[in-house]
């Protein structure tokens, strides 16, 4: 194999193996989505590389930071965060995901299954509150995650 081969968009196989998890996915489902010769060449690269590349599962039950996780989000201020940035037009992921790199720092951002975890707490919680999805969008640069729910309040 010549790690040096450029695939579609400049891509190398040495610079999918310094990417992350996450980084890796993304861009095995834009290649896969391309629906074409170059865009499959890269997909199948990213799988014979053998690093993991699927999006990561939220944490386990018996989690340390899923503990720690669980505890944030039961504090008023998780759910202030949620609610005010679903009034500002946002997902309510883009308070949480502040609030949790605050709170756990490095802990969150470099774990692969906190932002899973995140969003499914987060999913929770609006779902408690009396909110359904409305459809997903992207979250701003500020955020570890890249994207999440939009919610709106569920009709009564």
């Amino acid at each position: 194999m010549n790690d040096e081969e450029t695939f579609i968009g400049g891509v190398t196989r040495s610079w999918l193996r310094a990417r992350s998890q996450n980084e890796r996915y993304s861009v095995w489902k834009r290649a896969k989505g391309l629906h074409s010769a170059e865009g499959n060449h890269l997909a199948r690269a990213i799988e014979l590389l053998g690093l993991p590349y699927a999006e990561p599962e939220p944490l386990a039950d018996d989690d340390e930071l899923l503990g720690r996780m669980r505890a944030i989000m039961a504090e008023p201020r998780a759910r202030a965060a949620a609610v005010e940035a679903t009034l500002d037009g946002l997902p309510a992921m883009a308070g949480i995901d502040v609030l949790m790199h605050e709170e756990l720092g490095e802990t969150y951002r470099r774990n692969e299954a906190a932002v899973p975890t995140a969003q499914k707490l987060t999913a929770e919680l609006m779902a408690g509150l009396g909110y359904a999805e409305a459809g997903a969008k992207d979250l701003p640069a500020r955020c570890v995650a890249r994207t999440g729910i939009y919610w709106r309040r569920a009709p009564r």
